[in-house]
């Protein structure tokens, strides 16, 4: 099966594991946030862990070679299939936490949803 690095980045994003170069022992939240890292770096774009938005972005700017071989038209039934997967869910909203604590960690004591916490 040949991939561009954009749809390998789908299938990472997706928790999809490949034949090649990935580690059999990565879990599916590993696999997420690969995913979601190399998409961030060969698009130069973040869209976090949505993968409709990816697909779209993608399919609009063919960063990374996403619609060479026509391959991009069946994210969509596979994106679908993700979203309606508890695991899936269960995997990315832990790792939307984790991002969250880290920017209100890093920054200025605003969590990213932009609402300060009353002072008390």
């Amino acid at each position: 099966m040949r991939l561009t690095s954009a749809q390998c980045g789908m299938h990472g994003l997706l928790g999809r594991l490949l034949p090649m170069g990935m580690p059999r022992d990565q879990s599916l939240a590993d696999r997420i946030r690969d995913g979601h890292a190399f998409l961030v770096r060969i698009s130069r774009v973040d869209l976090g862990y949505d993968p409709e938005a990816w697909h779209e972005h993608l399919c609009a700017t063919n960063a990374g070679g996403y619609r060479w071989s026509n391959k991009h038209l069946g994210f969509p039934r596979q994106i679908a299939s993700a979203l309606a997967n508890p695991d899936w869910q269960a995997a990315v909203a832990s790792l939307r936490n984790e991002q969250d604590a880290e920017q209100t960690a890093a920054g200025d004591g605003i969590p990213p949803s932009g609402i300060a916490a009353p002072e008390q």
